[in-house]
């Protein structure tokens, strides 16, 4: 394919027709750019690489639906923009959450049990930690045992920093539901 002679509306034409090749000179033609972009305003590489990834891949799997009314560089270029917004957005209330889990809810929680209590609910915690799967374990215990950073992990493992942040949410997520009865039980208990 001449990719020199062919302009964004006819690459664009022949992506919507499901040309792949077409898609591969459009994703050659942007990628640096956007990638430059979004690297400007994140932290790290490897979250701008996931961002300009998640958009280039949200536009393939959207192009029969997707109506581009500017040019194609201003559309990808929007696309980008907002992809890093929601991503802070996503960063900024995990971190919220998490600061707010351990300086308000934790503490309480533990102050309220006595330390049999406490001793058991930390084995049942351990119990469930060592059932998630051998990676996302790996993870969680580099977060929360070792206190590395999400970039400390991505660094240590050489995976991405948004792969590392999806291991945390979905272990958070796991134990969260798994250790919400024990939590309940020891309250139940407490009263009783």
């Amino acid at each position: 394919m001449q990719t020199c002679a062919l302009t964004d509306l006819d690459i664009w034409q022949r992506v919507r027709q499901d040309d792949g090749a077409a898609f591969k000179v459009l994703f050659d033609r942007y990628w640096e750019k956007l990638y430059v972009y979004a690297l400007n305003r994140l932290p790290s590489e490897s979250d701008a690489q996931d961002v300009v990834q998640d958009v280039m891949i949200s536009l393939w799997s959207r192009r029969a639906t997707v109506n581009i009314t500017t040019t194609l560089a201003a559309y990808l270029h929007a696309a980008v923009q907002y992809e890093v917004l929601a991503f802070l957005s996503r960063a900024s209330k995990l971190a919220g959450r998490k600061e707010e889990l351990e300086k308000t809810v934790l503490p309480a929680f533990i102050s309220f049990l006595d330390p049999l209590q406490l001793k058991e609910f930390q084995s049942l915690v351990e119990a469930e930690v060592s059932r998630l799967p051998e990676k996302m374990q790996q993870v969680y215990r580099l977060r929360q045992e070792k206190d590395l950073s999400v970039r400390e992990i991505s660094r240590l493992l050489d995976v991405s920093e948004q792969t590392v942040r999806n291991q945390l949410n979905a272990s958070y997520h796991k134990l969260r539901k798994h250790l919400k009865e024990a939590m309940l039980t020891a309250i139940f208990f407490q009263h009783f």
